[in-house]
């Protein structure tokens, strides 16, 4: 693919995501060679790795691709057993805010930005083309998530077990025939619409009579999810009661096999687009209004690193300079602030005042991003010591909830209360971190490396019951 045949779409995000022509070339040719069930369910990094291209630059042409119409947005829920997606929503404000149910499994698993839920693009033009129900692989990887790392076992598994099959236009009606095994268990499935029923064959089923079962599937499942059996014939009688074709299959339930997939513990995803990657990502907060999400939205993070700021001597800086200048001084700050948040791989969440309040996925790039302020600041008082205005730095990590904030996609918890609170304890030039940070090998290495030299103390944070150990760092002045 050439520069003159690449969508004008991809042109622009591409221009807003900071990609060379080179970069675009790649990105362009790897997506048109895409198989169509491929291009339909995304991940960036993987995308990304294959083209050769930039890592965060691709997940923001994503994002911008997305706005622009060119890639459809998806919140995947997945099931961290299996890795299958067991629902998927255009939208954040449907994601499911409590627990995710996997009909393959038939267990329910926590619904957790961090982990369970990953984000997808789909790539327009080639969804117009696709079939799921053509083949199975391509049907079977469409709804198990790409970063799962025993998915091929699973492909395996289900075409060894599979006892019988019927794909169902919308209203059709099919019968199928299953010839069963005393004793045993076996599941139908639609992933189609995430859809499961137990079929069970009793210890003692020796009629060859042949049961008759009807069964309809709807938007919200079969008409019966747990059927004891009679005997160990079955003419399944099935009916597609939705407004799409599906894909029916009978599976034997083997627990000793599934044990030997998921031996060893739960499977380690690679890597991947999670929601709080996303949430925490600039481009996306700067091109998706939040305005319409649920006003009661409260969706569940385990860990966020989180920052704020604040500047000390502002107030003289008015009294000194005057509004004009002290007012561009504060926008320049800002700006410089956003710049580096967004170099880090976070986003700024909102300013207040002379604050910044900044998130980040992981407590790395959250003290990076703050010894790149302070560079920052540096560089803003262009070796002049009158206008320099000293920046406070305080950061924390743990649990919070990502809530519905008006306008704005924000966090509430205990997490967020120790964070502002520790950025008070901190003096012009300072970055104040909790023990949560700073047990992080990387973090006192990364501080000390810009030349940083921490002590510890234990403080009293208002609101806060038990006392926090805080780390202040200071670099050289």
């Amino acid at each position: 693919m050439t520069t003159s045949t690449i969508p004008e779409e991809l042109f622009t995000a591409a221009s807003r995501s900071g990609f060379d022509d080179r970069e675009l070339e790649a990105f362009a040719k790897h997506l048109h060679s895409m198989p169509a069930n491929q291009a339909a369910r995304i991940n960036p990094f993987a995308f990304a790795a294959a083209a050769g291209t930039d890592a965060d630059k691709t997940v923001d042409l994503f994002v911008h691709g997305a706005q622009l119409g060119l890639f459809d947005l998806e919140w995947g829920m997945v099931c961290p057993m299996c890795g299958a997606i067991t629902n998927s929503v255009s939208d954040l404000g449907r994601v499911e805010e409590d627990v995710l149910f996997c009909s393959l499994c038939r267990r329910d698993a926590d619904s957790v930005l961090d982990d369970t839920i990953e984000v997808t693009f789909a790539h327009v033009p080639a969804v117009s083309t696709l079939d799921l129900h053509g083949d199975f692989a391509s049907y079977q990887h469409y709804f198990t998530s790409s970063s799962y790392p025993h998915r091929e076992k699973w492909l395996a598994y289900h075409q060894r077990n599979t006892v019988a099959d019927a794909r169902l236009d919308p209203g059709q009606q099919r019968t199928v025939q299953l010839d069963l095994q005393a004793g045993r268990n076996y599941r139908l499935l639609c992933l189609d619409t995430q859809s499961g029923a137990s079929l069970q064959v009793p210890e003692d089923a020796s009629s060859r009579t042949e049961q008759q079962v009807a069964l309809t599937l709807s938007e919200n499942g079969f008409s019966q999810t747990d059927v004891t059996l009679t005997g160990t014939r079955v003419s399944l009688q099935l009916t597609n009661d939705t407004e799409q074709p599906v894909w029916v299959r009978a599976m034997l339930i083997d627990f000793d096999q599934i044990m030997a997939i998921v031996d060893g513990g739960p499977p380690q995803f690679g890597q991947r687009l999670t929601g709080k990657y996303l949430i925490n990502n600039q481009a996306f907060r700067d091109n998706f209004a939040m305005d319409e999400l649920a006003a009661d939205l409260k969706l569940k993070l385990r860990s966020l690193t989180l920052l704020f700021t604040d500047l000390k001597g502002s107030t003289e800086l008015y009294d000194r300079e005057g509004d004009l200048a002290a007012y561009r001084l504060v926008q320049d700050h800002f700006a410089a602030l956003k710049q580096v948040v967004r170099s880090h791989k976070g986003a700024v969440v909102k300013t207040m005042g002379d604050a910044v309040m900044a998130a980040f996925p992981n407590v790395k790039d959250g003290t990076a991003a703050a010894i790149s302020m302070m560079a920052a600041m540096q560089e803003l008082s262009g070796g002049q010591p009158e206008k320099k205005v000293g920046l406070k730095v305080g950061l924390h990590a743990g649990p919070a909830l990502a809530i519905n904030a008006g306008q704005n996609l924000d966090y509430f918890g205990q997490t967020v209360n120790i964070a502002a609170r520790v950025q008070g304890l901190a003096d012009a030039g300072e970055i104040c971190l909790t023990g949560a940070l700073n047990a992080d090998s990387e973090v006192p290495m990364l501080l000390n490396r810009a030349g940083y030299k921490g002590a510890a103390e234990v403080a009293r944070l208002k609101g806060v019951s038990a006392q926090e150990q805080i780390h202040r760092y200071r670099g050289a002045a």
